[in-house]
C-alpha cells in the first residue's frame, strides 16, 4: 500500500563530495542517499539539480520554500548549512507528496 511505501522510504543528504573535471575545475556535489525497501541507492547532485527539481515539483504539489543560497550576513551560506537545509527540503517534499497521494487514494 501507499502507507507501507512511505514508511519504507527514507532520504538523506549525508555529505558533500568534491569532483574535479578534466580541466582541473572542482565543484561540490551533494550525496543523496535513498533507502527504499531495505536497499540503499545514491546519486551525486549539484545545487542547480535541486533548483530544477523544485521547479518541477511546484507544478504538481504544494512544495516547501526552497532554501536560499544566500545568508543575509554573508555572501553565501556555508556548504554544510546548505546541505542540511536541502536535506530538510527534500524530506519535506517527500512527505507532502506522500500525504497528497494518501489523501487522494483514501478519498476514492
Amino acid at each position: 500500500t501507499h502507507l507501507q511505501e512511505s514508511l519504507a522510504t527514507s532520504v538523506s543528504i549525508p555529505s558533500l563530495e568534491k569532483e574535479v573535471d578534466e580541466s582541473g575545475k572542482s565543484r561540490k556535489l551533494f550525496r543523496v542517499e535513498v533507502l527504499f525497501n531495505e536497499r540503499k541507492h545514491y546519486v551525486l547532485r549539484r545545487n542547480g539539480d535541486f533548483q530544477s527539481l523544485h521547479k518541477k515539483l511546484k507544478k504538481i504539489i504544494n512544495t516547501p520554500d526552497f532554501p536560499s543560497k544566500r545568508n543575509p550576513h554573508l555572501r553565501t551560506k556555508p556548504m554544510e548549512q546548505r546541505r542540511q537545509e536541502l536535506q530538510v527540503y527534500v524530506r519535506s517534499s517527500i512527505k507532502m507528496k506522500m500525504c497528497r497521494r494518501l489523501c487522494w487514494t483514501s478519498s476514492t
